[in-house]
């Protein structure tokens, strides 16, 4: 028993040596653990946060969201450490070989395994909280000042014992799956297998034609059907099915990217090596062959990362595209800071009043009525914006269908509401109509073959019947949806023609002044005097409702995309070291033979960009054919085919981009230590730490 004791101090002991003399190895091993476990407990000190629950969530959504996404965290964190752990495994097996030739039975050899597991969990643990903690109380703070919950600080603790607790226990259950795998690997290895395990940890693929044809025209069949939603009704999606094709085209990709890092990359890099004038050069005769030989045995775990790479730009990009697209659609749906329809018994002076009550200094404030007058039409090919949507009946809130017609602005009028609304560029664009002019403001854009500009319209209206030609189509409308659909903006001749003797069919009031942005104090009393109108619309209002409807789901999902940064980072450095040190022994050889260590670290510069451009440029790739997809095909589009709605995506990819700089600069770093090591003595303190070993058996 005594022996035993000795033994398991002695393991203590070992691992601590080990760790302390490897302390450059294993350092992104364990930044990446605390990192990972910061993220699982500052999740798990929101989710279980009953005074933030409590104000963004009513109806028992973010709960769900919370249960479900826990569960996704903690397989992508076990999924994290066993692989981390498999890499730094696979690279001490002929440490562990040599173990078992000084006499250590397999048991041994675990329990200096597990000693490592725990030395690097428990401080990780001790790192991970503290670091969550900090970043809990930043969300928290992000979170008060978006949504304006008035959340004090001192009402949260630091650190919540039960996210501490709960976090503990899973660093535990991770620690108990760790000493399983490692026990099940050392018990199915013989000594042989160890000693030869780095290099046959993962099985050599070969390549041929076929299939490496085969994945570059899958890929480019999934991506020729993704490009095909931008035909609108006449393309695959609407006529087979959107999910249908959906499913198609993710078959199509993802088989296609195995096949084409499998089979295709080498075969061209094998190609390649025919061209014997650009292959002989000090470069590419070292970079080619070892590219091809790490493509093939490797490649499984590059596959990993290219869908990896692919899911975390994508749901970036996603997330970014689906926070801003709504937001930047509050121009279109709400147009004016406050906006409704006066109804009967309604006075202009009340909203003066009001206007001047809650905001008092607002000496640019604005307050326009505008009347709109409703004309029919029995013209063939009449717009859908002529019959389309409903209105809400006042009395009982029910909804009852639209009146077929189009709703007249004068010119001036939509002029006007334009520079209130701070639109200068669009009213300066749009020329004075002549008599029978008139501009259609579209719901959104026309997908008809034949453009509706230049078609001319018959009015019908009350004093008489005129015949308008539609100068030019505008998404520019300047009173919201809820109020007016169908709107016809003509000359001011025609618009008083149409309106001599007649009452408004509609009369909208608009508010616009930088005092009204944010001025929910104004907007919840318009909304008691009107009795709740669901004709009350507000832009600033409809952007904070956004927000706080959406946060809660961004940041749960925000989660995962950080876990997903940081183990596909993680996993190219581990798997970039590993390599460089498979190598060693060639770049001496290649030093000897005459070339400088600059072109050696060229070398592995250029072999490094490799591995990290594939993932990225694949999943970038994936990312852009997929953020299409999503927008076309479940947004509604009401901003038209602007470039720059895209602009969400490309900061998204860019922050990705410069995540994954860092990491090839670290791994960049390491490697070439790794190759030519700053301090020598390191040697020498690994064979005295054998000999004292040695010694102690």
């Amino acid at each position: 028993m005594k022996r035993e004791m000795n033994y398991e101090m002695n393991a203590f002991y070992i691992a601590y040596r080990n760790l302390k003399k490897n302390v450059s190895f294993y350092l992104l091993y364990f930044v990446s653990a605390a990192f990972v476990i910061a993220v699982f407990f500052s999740f798990t000190s929101f989710s279980k946060s009953r005074i933030i629950l409590d104000k963004i969530s009513s109806d028992g959504r973010v709960e769900t969201m919370c249960s479900t996404i826990s569960v996704f965290l903690m397989a992508f964190v076990i999924f994290y450490m066993a692989y981390s752990n498999r890499f730094f495994l696979r690279r001490r097996t002929k440490e562990l070989g040599i173990y078992a030739l000084l006499g250590y039975r397999k048991a041994d050899i675990l329990k200096l395994l597990i000693s490592e597991n725990i030395y690097i969990c428990c401080l990780a643990f001790l790192f991970g909280i503290l670091m969550g903690a900090l970043a809990y109380r930043g969300i928290v703070c992000l979170i008060n000042g978006l949504l304006r919950l008035g959340i004090r600080q001192s009402e949260l603790s630091f650190l919540d014992p039960s996210a501490v607790a709960q976090t503990a226990v899973f660093v535990a259950a991770v620690l108990v799956i760790l000493v399983i795998s490692n026990g099940r690997f050392l018990w199915r290895s013989s000594l042989m297998d160890l000693v030869r395990f780095e290099k046959s940890a993962e099985k050599k693929m070969k390549f041929h034609k076929l299939p490496a044809a085969a994945g570059f025209l899958m890929i480019l069949s999934g991506y020729g059907l993704s490009l095909d939603i931008l035909r609108g009704s006449r393309s695959v999606w609407i006529r087979a099915g959107f999910y249908q094709t959906g499913l198609l085209t993710l078959f199509l990709v993802t088989a296609g990217t195995v096949l084409f890092i499998a089979f295709f990359l080498p075969y061209v890099m094998e190609r390649s090596k025919r061209h014997k004038k650009s292959f002989y050069t000090d470069m590419k005769i070292v970079t080619t062959p070892g590219f091809i030989y790490r493509i093939r045995s490797n490649s499984r775990t590059l596959i990993m990362l290219t869908l990896l790479s692919a899911a975390v730009l994508t749901v970036s990009s996603v997330m970014a595209l689906t926070l801003y697209y709504p937001i930047a659609a509050v121009s279109r749906v709400a147009p004016s800071e406050i906006e409704f329809r006066i109804g009967d018994g309604m006075r202009e002076e009340d909203i003066i009043d009001l206007a001047e009550r809650y905001a008092p200094d607002a000496a640019d404030t604005e307050i326009t009525i505008t009347d709109l007058y409703r004309v029919t039409s029995d013209s063939d090919h009449l717009p859908v914006e002529y019959s389309l949507g409903s209105s809400m009946n006042g009395a009982q809130g029910e909804e009852i269908l639209r009146e077929a017609g189009f709703e007249c602005i004068s010119y001036s009028q939509y002029r006007r509401l334009l520079e209130e609304q701070g639109k200068n560029k669009a009213a300066d664009r749009y020329a004075p109509l002549s008599g029978n002019e008139c501009i259609l403001l579209k719901y959104q854009p026309d997908e008809q073959e034949e453009p509706e500009a230049g078609r001319q319209y018959v009015l019908d209206f009350a004093n008489g019947s005129a015949e308008v030609t539609v100068k030019e189509l505008s998404l520019d409308n300047v009173i919201s949806f809820a109020n007016s659909v169908g709107t016809l903006v003509v000359s001011d001749e025609l618009y008083s023609a149409i309106s001599r003797g007649q009452t408004p069919d509609v009369r909208v009031a608009s508010l616009n002044g930088s005092a009204l942005k944010d001025n929910e104090a104004l907007y919840q009393a318009l909304s008691d005097y009107l009795d709740g109108s669901p004709y009350l619309q507000g832009h600033s209002h409809r952007i904070n409702e956004l927000i706080y409807m959406n946060s809660s789901t961004f940041l749960l999902i925000g989660f995962l995309v950080i876990l997903f940064f940081i183990a596909a980072g993680s996993i190219l450095y581990f798997n970039n070291r590993s390599a460089a040190e498979d190598s060693k022994a060639d770049y001496e050889i290649l030093e000897k033979i005459g070339y400088r260590r600059s072109k050696i670290r060229k070398i592995i510069r250029r072999q490094i960009r490799a591995f990290f451009a594939i993932p990225f440029l694949l999943g970038l790739a994936d990312c852009i054919f997929a953020s299409m997809v999503y927008k076309a095909g479940l947004m509604q589009n009401l901003l038209g085919s602007s470039w720059s709605q895209y602009v969400p995506v490309g900061i998204a990819v860019l922050l990705t981009a410069l995540i994954y700089f860092v990491y090839y600069i670290l791994t960049v770093k390491s490697c070439c230590a790794t190759v030519w090591p700053l301090d020598r003595t390191m040697n020498c303190s690994a064979i005295g730490q054998n000999d004292e070993l040695s010694t102690r058996i």
